[in-house]
């Protein structure tokens, strides 16, 4: 009896499965088929996950969301399906839900390049989530003014900087993230983030042809919900001198309770800012414990041409720049390598570029020649069972890229590009069983011969 090469034999299994459904089958044909086998077993995951995929090929959004809802409580640990519920969300505008889903794959999808892809979209889409929420805040402004903020609840506003060297106007961002961050060490006060102030400021401020004013401010207290907001200003005196004055404004009633100023040298900016924050706990009635004053005495550098690029970095940021924020960042560690709040957000910066490029057609990319892109096949076809023989061609370059992939090539699934988050790496047993997440179990039975007599 002839015995067939293994590989011939997937071929022509491959070609026998491709006669079966007509050398092809369009969407709609492959959503009819799973429909009438999700009739027949209404409780299998697999088929759930195939009809769900199905839908989302039609554009079926709403549609592929609840199936791959159920699909996902049938079985919760199935990567392709976190995989296809996220991308569903993200076409449906959902962010929240779609972040919850790419997070779900990061923990149990098998394809490290596509894990690697998402890490860098969850960046982007919390960039877009801000700006959304923003959008959305404003628009609801009459319901959400109304509701009484919370006295605890600190926002602080970007200083207005005035002086004649306009490349320390970005300091007016700078100081803004330093006083947040110095507010924040207080167990007693919740701080609004900044980058959801700052994108919140800019929506009301395309509603005023750009103007901001202390009336914005309250507006914009309101809207998060904050008892109260920090608002001043940055002066560029003679002598290179910088004088910061800043209130404390009650929201409901856009009263001054109370301020604080401080002057001294430029170069002195994180001394005038540390004195002006413990003002302003004074100010806010928060008595500071010993560990939480020594926090806010801590600086995070001592270089004010780092905290200027610092500054721009945040500028670009805020404009959706990433690429540009990251190179402001780099240069505020390369003046202080020990600037650890550059070097975090340099990261982000990156990752966020990265991410913006990372779409589901990428992602589909990076999926052939995989064992989830069979299944993605098997789903087009009609079937909940992966796809006999699929993506053969390009198995072991695929394959090599599961095992390192190129960091350039995360968000665009292989070409050539600049950024990119580090690349995953198997553990030994990954290694061995050519799986980026192993979940069997092997058993080994050694047979020692008895010694003869």
């Amino acid at each position: 009896m002839r015995i067939l090469n293994p590989l011939v034999s997937t071929l022509l299994l491959g070609s026998l499965a491709a006669c079966a459904t007509g050398g092809g089958m369009t969407v709609g044909e492959s959503v009819t088929r799973l429909e009438q086998q999700k009739q027949s077993d209404p409780t299998s995951a697999a088929v759930n996950r195939s009809l769900g995929i199905a839908y989302y090929k039609a554009d079926r959004f709403a549609e592929a969301r609840a199936t791959l809802e159920n699909a996902a409580k049938l079985d919760p640990t199935d990567g392709t399906t976190s995989l296809y519920l996220g991308l569903s969300d993200e076409a449906l505008g959902d962010l929240p839900a779609a972040k919850a889903a790419y997070s779900s794959y990061i923990q149990f999808g098998r394809t490290s390049r596509v894990r690697s892809q998402l890490q860098d979209r969850l960046t982007a889409l919390a960039r877009k989530e801000i700006a959304t929420d923003a959008k959305a805040a404003v628009a609801q402004e009459a319901t959400l003014s109304t509701q009484p903020g919370l006295p605890r609840t600190i926002a602080v506003m970007p200083l207005r900087f005035s002086g004649s060297d306009s490349t320390l106007k970005p300091l007016e961002r700078g100081f803004a993230d330093l006083l947040t961050t110095d507010l924040a060490r207080s167990s007693q006060l919740t701080l609004v983030e900044r980058s959801r102030m700052q994108a919140l400021l800019d929506e009301l401020a395309l509603q005023r042809g750009g103007a901001t004013d202390a009336a914005t401010n309250a507006r914009a207290g309101k809207l998060v919900r904050a008892g109260r907001v920090v608002q001043g200003s940055l002066s560029q005196l003679a002598g290179s001198n910088l004088r910061v004055d800043a209130a404390v404004v009650d929201v409901p009633t856009s009263q001054v309770q109370g301020s604080a100023t401080s002057t001294d040298q430029l170069e002195q900016v994180f001394s005038i800012e540390k004195k002006l924050a413990l003002d302003l706990f004074t100010q806010l009635g928060v008595t500071l414990t010993l560990a939480e004053r020594n926090q806010i005495e801590q600086r995070p550098t001592r270089s004010l041409a780092a905290f200027v690029a610092y500054s721009n970095g945040l500028l670009a940021e805020d404009g959706g720049r990433y690429d540009d924020a990251s190179r402001f960042f780099q240069e505020a560690v390369r003046l202080d390598p020990s600037f650890s709040a550059a070097q975090q957000k340099g990261a982000e910066a990156r990752s966020a570029s990265v991410g913006a490029a990372v779409t589901a057609a990428t992602v589909e990319t990076s999926l052939k020649g995989t064992s989830e892109g069979a299944v993605v096949n098997g789903a087009t076809q009609g079937s909940p069972q992966p796809a006999v023989g699929a993506g053969l061609g390009s198995t072991a370059q695929n394959t090599a890229g599961d095992l390192n992939p190129s960091p350039s090539g995360a968000a665009t699934g292989g070409a050539t590009g600049k950024g990119g988050s580090s690349p995953s790496s198997k553990d030994p047993v990954s290694a061995g069983t050519g799986s980026d997440n192993p979940n069997g179990t092997a058993k080994v039975t050694i047979v020692i011969a008895r010694p003869k007599p």
